[in-house]
C-alpha cells in the first residue's frame, strides 16, 4: 500500500459527474501514434486539467526508455525530462459527465504494481467505465477508411455499436494487461483499436480521426473534427508524394490493392 502511495502524485482530487477515463500510452500500443494524439486533441479540445501524475522511479529502465534533457535558458541550464503519466479532467459537452483523460508511456517494469496503481486511482475518482485506446500495425491500404476494432466487458455495447471483436492470442501491451486489471476490479471496460498501415511511419491523423468518431458514437460524445479531417486530407497527399517516389513501397501498394479487389 506504500509503494502505491509513492507512486502516485496527487495535486487535488476533483470532483467528477459519472465519469469516462480515457487512456492512451506512447510505446508498442501506438502505431502512427493515433492513440496517443486522440488524447491529446481531447486534452485540449476539452481544456483538460492536470490533476495528478504517476511517478516514472519505479516503473522504467532509464537505460531502455531514457529520460530527455533540455535547454531551459537556450544556453547553460538544463532540465531532465522523465517520462510522463499525467491525468487529466474535463466536463464534456453538453455538461451531462465528466471525462478523465490519462496520456502516458508504456513500463518496462512492475505491470501488476501500475496496474494496481491505476485502478486504485480510478476508484477513488468514480470511474464506471474504462476505455483504452491502441493502433496496431497492418496490411492495410492507406488509401481505404481507417478500420476501428475492438472488445468490451458489455455485450450489448459491442452489438449496439458494430464492434468487430479481435480473435488475436499472442504478446501483449500494457493495454491490454490494464484492460485485464480494470476487468478484475468490476469497472466495465472497452478497447478500442485502430489498424494503420504498417509501411508508412509517420503520425497518422486518419487513424486520430477514426478513433475520436468511434469514441463520439459510442458515448455521444461532440468532438470538433474539422481540422482533423483537413488533417487527413493533407496526409492522404503526403503519402501518394511518398509512395510516388518510392518504387518499393508502390510495388507493395499496387499488392493491397490486388488482394482488396480480389476480397
Amino acid at each position: 500500500m506504500n509503494e502505491q502511495k509513492q507512486a502516485i502524485r496527487i495535486d487535488f482530487l476533483p470532483k467528477l459527474k459519472d465519469p469516462l477515463m480515457i487512456v492512451a500510452f506512447r510505446g508498442w500500443n501506438d502505431g502512427g501514434k493515433a492513440s496517443t494524439n486522440a488524447v491529446r486533441r481531447m486534452i485540449s479540445q476539452f481544456n483538460a486539467q492536470r490533476f495528478a501524475t504517476i511517478d516514472p522511479e519505479d516503473f522504467y529502465v532509464f537505460s531502455e526508455s531514457r529520460p530527455k534533457v533540455k535547454l531551459v535558458d537556450g544556453q547553460t541550464r538544463r532540465e531532465i525530462q522523465w517520462q510522463k503519466n499525467e491525468f487529466y479532467h474535463a466536463e464534456l459537452p453538453g455538461g451531462g459527465r465528466d471525462v478523465v483523460l490519462f496520456l502516458g508511456t508504456e513500463p518496462n517494469l512492475k505491470w501488476r504494481t501500475f496496474g494496481t496503481v491505476f485502478t486504485s486511482l480510478a476508484q477513488q475518482l468514480g470511474v464506471n467505465c474504462v476505455v483504452t485506446l491502441g493502433a496496431y500495425l497492418a496490411d492495410v491500404l492507406y488509401t481505404l477508411p481507417i478500420q476501428v476494432n475492438g472488445f468490451s466487458s458489455d455485450l450489448q455495447l459491442m452489438a449496439d455499436h458494430k464492434l468487430e471483436r479481435t480473435n488475436y492470442e499472442g504478446p501483449t501491451g500494457i493495454v491490454g494487461v490494464l484492460n485485464s486489471f480494470a476487468q478484475e476490479q468490476k469497472f466495465k471496460t472497452l478497447s478500442l483499436w485502430a489498424a494503420v498501415p504498417y509501411y508508412i511511419s509517420i503520425p497518422n491523423p486518419k487513424a486520430v480521426h477514426a478513433i475520436m468518431r468511434k469514441l463520439g458514437e459510442v458515448f455521444a460524445i461532440e468532438f470538433d473534427l474539422n481540422t482533423l479531417e483537413k488533417d487527413a486530407d493533407n496526409f492522404d497527399n503526403e503519402i501518394n508524394d511518398v509512395v510516388a517516389k518510392d518504387p518499393n513501397v508502390a510495388a507493395y501498394v499496387r499488392e493491397l490493392k490486388k488482394r482488396e479487389f480480389l476480397n
